[in-house]
Order: C-alpha cells, then structure tokens, then sequence
C-alpha cells in the first residue's frame, strides 16, 4: 500500500540493493541489464505517442514498454522509472479484450504531487546517479550547478540527461547539505 508521502530511504535501499547484486561500482548503470536479471521484459515501441513508457504486467510476466522514438538519455530514464513502478507499485487493473495491470500517467502525474511518480523518479535517479558514486566522483564534488558545460559532462558520463542530472544534484545538496558548499 502506498502512503501519502514518498519512501525515500526505502527506495534508495532498494536501487542500492539492486546496483550492489549487479556489481555496478562505477557510471553508466547497466539499467537493461538490472531489468532483465529481474525477470522483466523491455518492448521498445514506436507506437506510444508522447507517451515515454508504461508497465504491463499480466499474472507474473512484467514488460515494459519504452518509446524508442525518444534520446538515449530519456529511454534509460524511462526505463528506470518504470522499473520502479514494477517493484514498487501494484499498477491499475485495465480490462481491453484481456486482462492485465498498467501503469498509467495521470493528469496529477505532471504536477509532483502522484506519490507513485514521484517515487518512482526518486528510484530512477537513485538508480542512475547514485549518491556514493557521486559523492565520490570529483567532477561532482566540486560540480556548479549552474555550470551547464560542467553538468553536462557529468551527465553524459552517466548516460542521463544535463535535466535530470542538474536535478539529482541539486536534490541531494537540499537533502543532505552535501554540495552545499559548493553551490
């Protein structure tokens, strides 16, 4: 059951659970990998419209659908988002011409306020920006948020986009106080 507000130190267990059973110990995370080792199936798709990605679940089979029209950097994103969605979510029962379980955008998804996209976010950046590998990256340490060569390189090392990077970072900064003094 979800509650009304996000499970951050539960899911950071979880992601750092995951890269550790993987043996991940530097960028990129290998996200088709982790997904695959979890039994779960990726369905790249042209057919989603504006849609990045979705989870379908039917019994104890799970596929994701990722939007193979969208950059490298929002399909990882995309891709670990819905993993958390799969391991964190039950998803909405939808009944078509067969029954199974998806995870759908809502309107309240784009607003920060749906606790299930917003751990799932949580999750994706947990699992593609690590906090210790950025803690011990250099290039992050000493990073200026507002520098936007500098998060670029730094994204781009681990496979997300300048955004989302610019974001985990300034995240962690009000969460911890870590890089406050650098920013």
């Amino acid at each position: 059951m979800i509650g009304s507000r996000p499970r951050y130190s539960r899911i950071q267990q979880i992601a750092d659970a995951l890269l550790v059973e993987a043996g991940v110990t530097a960028p990129p995370v290998p996200v088709e990998d982790i997904i695959h080792t979890r039994g779960i199936a990726i369905q790249p798709t042209a057919s989603l419209g504006d849609v990045s990605g979705l989870v379908l679940r039917k019994g104890k089979e799970i596929v994701i659908g990722v939007n193979k029209k969208q950059v490298a950097t929002r399909r990882r994103f995309t891709l670990a988002h819905e993993l958390a969605h799969a391991l964190l979510h039950h998803g909405e029962e939808v009944r078509f011409d067969k029954d199974f379980r998806v995870n759908l955008r809502s309107e309240a998804s784009g607003f920060g306020i749906d606790v299930e996209e917003i751990e799932a976010n949580f999750f994706a950046a947990c699992l593609l920006m690590p906090r210790r590998f950025l803690e011990a990256d250099p290039d992050a340490a000493f990073v200026d948020v507002e520098d936007a060569q500098a998060v670029s390189r730094l994204a781009k090392r681990y496979g997300v986009s300048a955004h989302a990077m610019s974001i985990r970072l300034g995240n962690l900064a009000a969460r911890r106080g870590w890089l406050a003094r650098y920013s």
